[in-house]
C-alpha cells in the first residue's frame, strides 16, 4: 500500500517502478469517480494491453472484480514479476464496497502464489490506513509493506529554486512557508518572475492553478460539510490557538472536539503541549501544513477583494508587510527539521524528543527544547530577521529563559543554539569557538 495528500508524487513514484531501468511488465489504472461497471471495463481493457494475445474481450473479463483478478493470474506465465496498481483505489471500493474482501479472498487463493504484486494507492488518508487496520479483510496482506508519502523538507523545497537568480535563502525558505513541502505546488511556480509575481500568479489570480486547491484537498477526504472545518483551520491559522478561543471564534459548540480530531488525523492540524507536558488543558492547536496556513491567513480573508481588486496590489499591501512575523512562526520549524536531520553529524548526538515551552505564566517562551541522546537538553533560540546579525543578547536572553524555567534543567546538561537568517555578531561567533560543546550556531551558510 502507497498513500499520502494528493500532489506528493505518488503516481510520479510508481510510474518511475515501472519504466526506470529495463522496466517491469506492469498494468497502471489510475481509477475515476464513476459506476463500477465502468470503472472495470476501463481496468479490463488496460490489463488487454499489458497482457496481450489472449483471445479475451473487455466486456468478458470485466463481468466482474474476481474475473479481472483471475483474468491476472490465469494468464501471466511469465517468470517476471507482474506489477498490478490500482491507483486512487478508495474510488472503487466507494462504488464497490465489497472489493477488499474480493481481493482478500483472491490473494489468499490465488494471488499469493503467483508472479503478481499488487499496489494500491490512494490520497484519502482515513480511507487507505482503513483497508490496513485491523478491521479490514486486507489486514496483514500488504506483505511487501505500508508506505505513507509524505511533504518535503524545506531543504529538499529549495532545491527547485537552486538555479534561480531571483531565489536567494530568504525566498527559499519562505517558499516553504508558503507552499509547504508538496512538490507539485513548486513544480508550478515559474522561477524566471521574482517570487511576489511568482506568488500572485500561482495563488491569487483568477484561474491560477491553486486557486480552487483547498476545496479540492477536503473534497478528497469526501468532507460533505466543508464549512466547520474551514472555520476551524481559519481560526487556527489567524492565531486563535486555544480550544476555548476556537471554539468563541467559529461557533461549533460541543462538535469542535470532532472537528479538531478529524483534522489532526488527516495531518492538517496538530495539537502542542509545553515541552515535558502532556495535560490537554495547556494544549495549542497550530496549521500543521505551510501550504494550508498561509491560505488560511491570507488568502482566505481577502478572497473578496481579489475580485475586485489588482492581485499584485493586495499582495503588496496585505500580505508582504506581515510575511516576517508568519516566517517567524514557520521558521522554527524549519529549525526543528534541521535538527532532527543533522543533529549526529552536529552534537554528536540524536534527538529524541523535541517541541516548544511556554510557561503557565506566559513569561517564558522557548522556540525548541530538545533531549539528547547523549543525556544533554537542548535549548535553541530561532531569529528569521535577516536585517541584523544577532548579538550575545539574544543568548543572554535565552540563557535567562532556561534559569527562570528551573523544571527543565534540573540535574541535566543545558546546550545552546541559536538559529538565524541573518547571521551572527563577531563576538558571538568568538564565544562558540571557545565553546563548541555548549554552543552552536546555525546561520545563512549552514541552513541549507
Amino acid at each position: 500500500m502507497v498513500y499520502g495528500r494528493r500532489r506528493l508524487g505518488k503516481t510520479y513514484l510508481l510510474q518511475r517502478l515501472v519504466t526506470t531501468g529495463d522496466g517491469k511488465p506492469a498494468c497502471y489504472y489510475l481509477a475515476e469517480q464513476t459506476s463500477a461497471l465502468s470503472q472495470r471495463l476501463m481496468l479490463a481493457e488496460q490489463l488487454l494491453q499489458a497482457i496481450p494475445n489472449t483471445g479475451a474481450e473487455p466486456a468478458e473479463i470485466a463481468v466482474s472484480w474476481n474475473a479481472l483478478l483471475r483474468f491476472v493470474t490465469r494468464h501471466w506465465q511469465d517468470p517476471r514479476r507482474f506489477v498490478l496498481i490500482l491507483d486512487e483505489f478508495p474510488y472503487l471500493v466507494h462504488q464497490s464496497p465489497e472489493l477488499p474482501s474480493i481481493l482478500q479472498a483472491w490473494w489468499d487463493r490465488e494471488g499469493v502464489h503467483s508472479r503478481v504484486m499488487v499496489i494500491l494507492c490512494g490520497s484519502s488518508l482515513s480511507a487507505m490506513r482503513a483497508l490496513g487496520g485491523e478491521g479490514s479483510p486486507l489486514f496483514g496482506r500488504f506483505t511487501a509493506g505500508i508506505i505513507q508519502i509524505h511533504p518535503f523538507r524545506y531543504d529538499e523545497v529549495a532545491l527547485f529554486y537552486a538555479s534561480s537568480p531571483h531565489y536567494g535563502l530568504w525566498e527559499k525558505l519562505t517558499m516553504y512557508g508558503i507552499l509547504g513541502g508538496t512538490p507539485r505546488y513548486h513544480a508550478l511556480v515559474d522561477t524566471n518572475l521574482p517570487m511576489d509575481e511568482a506568488v500572485v500568479n500561482l495563488l491569487m489570480r483568477r484561474a491560477s492553478p491553486l486557486e480552487h486547491e483547498v476545496n479540492y484537498l477536503l473534497g478528497t477526504e469526501q468532507i460533505r460539510e466543508p464549512a466547520p472545518y474551514n472555520a476551524v483551520l481559519a481560526a487556527v491559522a489567524r492565531g486563535e490557538t486555544q480550544y476555548n478561543q476556537i471554539q468563541q471564534r467559529t461557533g461549533t459548540g460541543g462538535s469542535l472536539n470532532h472537528y479538531l480530531q478529524q483534522l489532526k488525523q488527516l495531518g492538517w492540524l496538530r495539537e502542542e503541549h509545553p515541552f515535558g507536558e502532556r495535560s490537554t488543558r495547556r494544549s495549542l492547536y497550530r496549521v500543521a501544513d505551510p501550504f494550508l496556513r498561509f491560505y488560511y491567513r491570507f488568502i482566505h480573508p481577502n478572497r473578496s477583494a481579489l475580485e475586485f481588486s489588482d492581485p499584485l496590489d493586495i499582495y503588496h499591501r496585505r500580505i508582504q508587510p506581515y510575511l516576517s512575523v508568519y516566517m517567524g512562526e514557520v521558521f522554527e520549524e524549519i529549525c526543528l527539521q534541521w535538527l532532527q536531520n543533522r543533529a549526529r553529524q552536529v552534537f554528536g548526538a540524536e534527538i529524541l524528543q523535541a517541541g516548544r515551552f511556554w510557561s503557565r505564566d506566559g513569561r517564558v517562551e522557548i522556540d525548541i527544547v530538545a533531549d539528547m541522546s547523549n543525556g544533554s537538553r537542548l535549548f535553541a533560540e530561532c531569529k528569521w530577521s535577516a536585517e541584523r546579525p544577532v548579538g550575545m543578547e539574544v543568548l543572554s536572553e535565552l540563557q535567562a529563559k532556561t534559569l527562570l524555567a528551573r523544571r527543565l534543567t534540573e540535574g541535566i546538561q543545558p546546550v545552546y543554539a541559536i538559529f538565524s537568517v541573518g547571521g551572527f555578531t563577531e563576538p558571538l561567533l568568538a564565544l562558540a569557538r571557545e565553546q563548541p560543546h555548549n554552543l552552536s550556531l546555525i546561520g545563512p551558510d549552514k541552513l541549507l
